[in-house]
């Protein structure tokens, strides 16, 4: 038996760390975004964010949506108004050729956060994969550990990002 939702990702065989890594790391998201609406950005940071543009409850200009993919990344630096965050989601009007524009990104369809002014990202997985595989009862779930960039020299513009899963123990 593996997680579902209701048990905050604690299975009959054990935790799920996966899931609770992941959950963990939106939070770190979530943070950012809220610390980001109530005082704006700090120093040089700034943030590119990608997500799932194909999610339902993801609300977009349909010009920032591609037929051929569904990553949609905005960037938050300069012209950025209105940053608002919920436990679920976070809103916010960016310019787009001179044009405001709201967008709403529930955290679920986060794909990736970077903050390159510091070299820190995050990479996810949707949360409809994690979903599909806990609802496969007779196996572990198979996710990619989510990936982080470690801090490093903050001349960096870029950040880098690496897999939990070098650190890990092979079995």
């Amino acid at each position: 038996m593996t997680n579902n939702s209701d048990n905050n990702g604690s299975n009959s065989q054990g935790f799920n760390y996966d899931v609770l890594v992941e959950e963990s790391l939106k939070n770190v998201v979530k943070k950012v975004l809220k610390i980001t609406s109530e005082t704006g950005l700090i120093g040089n940071s700034h943030f590119f964010i990608t997500f799932n543009g194909d999610d339902p409850d993801v609300i977009v200009p349909p010009e920032l949506k591609n037929t051929v993919n569904s990553e949609i990344k905005i960037i938050i630096q300069h012209q950025f108004w209105d940053l608002k965050t919920s436990n679920d989601h976070f809103e916010v009007t960016l310019s787009f050729s001179g044009k405001k524009k709201n967008i709403f990104v529930p955290f679920k369809a986060i794909m990736s956060f970077t903050d390159p002014s510091v070299g820190f990202g995050l990479q996810f997985k949707f949360e409809d994969n994690l979903k599909k595989t806990n609802q496969n009862t007779n196996e572990s779930p198979n996710l990619e550990t989510p990936k982080i960039a470690p801090l490093q020299n903050t001349d960096v513009k870029s950040g880098e990002v690496v897999s939990l899963d070098e650190f890990r123990d092979k079995k």
